[in-house]
């Protein structure tokens, strides 16, 4: 098991796509709480 970040540690900032959109962690900097979850196996199909 990988381990987690403390509640209140800062991240850098990335984007992801979303659809056809790109959203970055910055846009939400100060206006709401984020959780990022990776699922590396997600879209392996095996």
């Amino acid at each position: 098991m990988s381990p987690s970040l403390a509640v209140g540690t800062s991240v850098p900032n990335v984007s992801f796509r979303v659809g056809r959109d790109e959203v970055s962690l910055e846009s939400f900097k100060g206006e709401k709480n984020v959780v990022v979850a990776f699922y590396a196996a997600a879209f392996t199909g095996g």
